[in-house]
């Protein structure tokens, strides 16, 4: 299971759905709207699956393959930069 770095945070500006991601160490990485989702997520307690579902819900019309390519890249990312 991913978790992110303790002191990390996900924020999301309810208006537009981008996200902001502030790592431990204060980086700063802007998500898309389905990073942000996903990453919410994940940063509540959440599993991949779960980040998944959310990402099933909220974009009803991308295919099912493509969401779990994209959410498998973003985490596998995230995994090697260890936020």
């Amino acid at each position: 299971m991913l978790t992110l770095t303790p002191g990390a945070r996900v924020l999301t500006d309810r208006s537009t759905g981008w996200g902001t991601l502030i790592t431990a160490d204060g980086r700063v990485v802007t998500l898309n709207p389905s990073a942000a989702i996903a990453l919410s997520v994940v940063a509540d307690g959440g599993t991949a699956a779960d980040a998944e579902d959310a990402l099933v819900r909220a974009c009803p019309e991308v295919p099912i393959e493509r969401i779990r390519v994209d959410l498998d890249a973003l985490l596998a990312s995230l995994q090697k930069k260890e936020w």
